[in-house]
């Protein structure tokens, strides 16, 4: 028997993952587009029981290496329907996913034997309108099953007990909900909270845009010439103020569920090795970016709607997790500077 079937499970996580219902019409999929779709050995087992036809019309479409399925020329699964609805779920039900299928846009992380912390990604539009167009600040709950099979083992991770990081992270999130504070305020308090002390500086907003111009570049592997990210960072703080006055004004509930999300999804403040404080300079660092290329768009379309915004998060969300480049860059920055100048930079007042 498995030896944490002894003790008993605690699964930390918003109370959204429980509303979700996947709807592949609403997003055509997108989720499994362009995937490496591994076949966890779990899964091939139950095929392999299936009948022959099954069994050989299902093996059919498993690559070369025998570890993945073959997504078709235009980067959809081979499964998806006229619908986007998966044709192995429909027939054979939702335990012939595979361990990735199965478990996406939940993302679970093993804490310890006993406690597990999920949330969802915002890769699937689905999960992230759930997420963001939600007016009420995200609320959490302690469930005892997992109900995804894909699971990422943390327990090595942690700088801390389990139970600790948990309430650390929650209360981070108290701070960054706390709807009496601006964005910037709330950003500015989490790093206190997590041993950033700083004096009082005056805000540099030439480096500023400079430093998020190297990290867009990185982002986007754009390869960008010194001369392209100086015009990039010329236009940024020519119209900064303005745009990121009506962002964090229109947009001030989306940009707070946005940040909630990615602190629980992406495991803050242990998401990085190095302590809680310089994980939560990378934090703010990322969430930068985001500003940068919300303030770019919205200069190339001339306005930012809901929608724009969305597709842009979603964008970035993919960067953030396979943009090797763009968290280097993050990290990087994060690393090199002492609080003063870290302050000086990033937190606005």
């Amino acid at each position: 028997m498995d030896a944490d079937a002894f003790y008993q499970m605690k699964v930390y996580r918003p109370t959204y993952v429980e509303a979700f219902k996947c709807d592949g019409k609403a997003c055509d999929s997108r989720c499994c587009r362009d995937w490496r779709i591994v076949l966890d050995q779990e899964t091939r087992e139950k095929y392999l029981r299936l009948p022959a036809a099954a069994r050989a019309e299902i093996f059919s479409h498993v690559d070369e290496s025998g570890q993945a399925f073959q997504m078709q020329s235009s980067g959809a699964c081979p499964f998806l329907d006229e619908n986007f609805l998966c044709k192995l779920q429909l027939k054979h039900g939702e335990d012939f996913l595979t361990a990735v299928c199965q478990s996406f846009p939940r993302v679970t992380y093993k804490l310890s034997a006993e406690v597990y912390s999920q949330a969802m990604t915002l890769t699937c539009p689905v999960a992230a309108i759930l997420i963001l167009l939600r007016d009420e600040p995200i609320d959490f709950e302690v469930v005892d099953e997992l109900g995804a099979r894909q699971v990422f083992d943390f327990t090595e991770r942690l700088s801390m007990p389990a139970e600790e990081f948990i309430e650390r992270q929650r209360a981070a999130i108290r701070i960054l909900q706390r709807r009496d504070l601006t964005i910037n305020q709330r950003l500015k308090g989490l790093c206190e909270f997590f041993g950033e002390k700083s004096s009082v500086v005056e805000f540099d907003d030439l480096n500023h845009a400079a430093a998020l111009a190297e990290i867009f570049g990185e982002m986007y592997d754009a390869n960008l010439s010194v001369a392209k990210k100086n015009q990039l960072a010329e236009v940024y703080l020519t119209h900064r103020k303005n745009i990121l006055a009506q962002l964090r004004g229109s947009f001030v509930v989306v940009l707070e569920n946005y940040l909630v999300n990615e602190f629980v999804m992406r495991c803050y403040p242990c998401a990085f090795v190095g302590g809680a404080a310089f994980n939560s300079r990378v934090f703010v660092t990322a969430y930068r970016a985001i500003e940068f290329a919300a303030v770019l768009t919205t200069i190339s379309k001339r306005r930012l709607t809901v929608e724009d915004f969305l597709e842009l998060l979603l964008s970035l969300n993919d960067k953030m997790d396979h943009s090797r480049g763009g968290m280097m860059a993050i990290k990087n920055f994060a690393e090199l500077h002492d609080a003063e100048v870290f302050y000086s930079m990033m937190l606005e007042r």
